[in-house]
């Protein structure tokens, strides 16, 4: 009776690991093949009317700093040589109490475009307070928030400023990718953000896109006047829950993907860790605040891209623990195969052949592997896709395979430590993007 029930549970798990499998496997190929062909039927629907320079608007870039002595020069030097009318332009840097250089540096800058505010006492309390303290004190009809260790494409504004001619555009995105990447975390995150390039574009075109990037995205003024600045209730994430915002009021958001912006990434686990463990933290908090876009009432987004996004991310979750239990095991039960046959371990040759004979088998006798490599095929060329739009990425190849590898489990590892932090110990503080 013992042996039925345990056969019983053991046949139960290996069903419901085969239901997992084939739901995830099915979910990614939708997703990646709907998102690929809502962008290439729609193009020729996003391309915008350009604008006139007697038509260009005014535009203020609003940058917040603490402590970035490294590299403010070099972000408000990228705003300055911008291709814009100089006349229809400004910089309203804010520092938010730095102890550092960092303030001195901005106003030994000289150009009149340029403005420095000091909060000193009021500073520290994140993001959204700085940026919403230079707001109010800004005369372009546009604002662009853009973060202190970014810079831009001298051709950036000037195309991402065309999709304004639609009166229903509130916010433009540009594309974002990672400046000179070093390391194993570099190249990983790398070929996330040309990913990212590829479907931001691609929500552009169902109107789905839910994160406005702080680096260098920009706004309608008219839309801070008229629903209130960017949200300091805590949740860290203030970029994203502008774009939800913006979304719940039946407005649009467009991504110019030909508009690049380079930022610095993490190199090292533990600062990478913190970042995302802020940002999914706000994921979820803005997720259960704005759950009523979960709905055929906000198209492609509530019905398609936010399930999705969800549902993927708990499958995954799931899957990678679960593939990396088995693939222990696997080893375990591999190495004590190859012992019970009198295997030689000292042949490394030997061992690396039989091993990968016996993996490819194993491999190409699963109906997912093969649902798996096209997921893998349109992954790839999401990334090709990205690559031609940023020069300085021609050596992304590394970062693909590391990305393809990897990049799973680490997602992995940061919701779940995210998800404790919100729903066990509620609490992230406000750090370096």
């Amino acid at each position: 009776m013992i042996i039925l029930i345990f056969k019983i549970q053991k046949s139960l798990v290996k069903m419901l690991k085969d239901i997992l499998i084939y739901l995830s496997a099915f979910i990614g190929v939708f997703a990646v093949s709907y998102y690929a062909l809502s962008l290439f039927s729609s193009r020729k629907y996003e391309k915008p009317r350009d604008f006139k320079d007697s038509e260009l608007p005014t535009v203020s870039i609003v940058i917040p700093v603490l402590n970035e002595e490294k590299t403010v020069k070099r972000t408000i030097e990228s705003a300055l040589n911008l291709i814009y009318p100089k006349e229809k332009m400004e910089i309203i840097l804010v520092d938010d109490g730095s102890t550092d250089g960092t303030y001195e540096i901005a106003k030994s800058i000289k150009d009149e475009r340029l403005k420095v505010f000091f909060r000193g006492k009021d500073g520290g309390k994140g993001k959204a307070h700085v940026v919403n303290f230079g707001i109010p004190k800004a005369k372009g009809e546009l604002i662009v928030t853009m973060d202190a260790d970014s810079f831009v494409e001298k051709d950036a504004l000037r195309k991402m400023v065309n999709y304004f001619t639609n009166e229903k555009v509130m916010c433009v995105t540009p594309s974002m990718a990672v400046y000179k990447p070093k390391g194993f975390l570099g190249r990983l995150q790398q070929a996330e953000y040309l990913v990212g390039i590829f479907l931001r574009k691609a929500f552009s075109t169902m109107n789905a896109i839910h994160v406005t990037p702080g680096a260098f995205s920009s706004y309608r003024k008219s839309f801070f006047d008229k629903y209130g600045l960017f949200d300091c209730d805590g949740h860290l994430t203030e970029d994203m829950e502008m774009a939800l915002r913006i979304q719940s009021k039946g407005y649009s958001l467009k991504c110019s993907e030909d508009s690049v912006v380079y930022t610095n990434v993490p190199t090292d686990f533990k600062s990478l860790w913190k970042q995302r463990r802020r940002w999914y933290h706000g994921w979820i908090h803005l997720l259960l605040k704005y759950r009523k876009l979960f709905s055929k009432k906000y198209g492609h987004m509530g019905t398609i891209v936010l399930p999705v996004a969800v549902l993927s991310i708990l499958i995954s979750i799931i899957l990678t623990i679960y593939i990396l239990f088995s693939t222990l095991s696997n080893l375990k039960n591999e190495f004590i195969y190859l012992q019970s046959v009198n295997f030689s371990f000292s042949g490394v040759f030997d061992l690396s052949w039989f091993t990968i004979e016996r993996f490819l088998f194993y491999f190409f006798s699963k109906p997912s592997s093969i649902i798996l490599l096209i997921f893998l095929g349109i992954s790839i060329f999401y990334l090709l896709f990205a690559k031609r739009r940023v020069r300085e990425h021609s050596n992304a190849l590394v970062g693909m395979v590391f990305f393809i590898i990897f990049y799973s489990t680490f997602l992995t590892f940061w919701w779940l430590t995210s998800a404790f932090y919100y729903f066990v110990l509620g609490k992230v503080s406000w750090g370096k993007q």
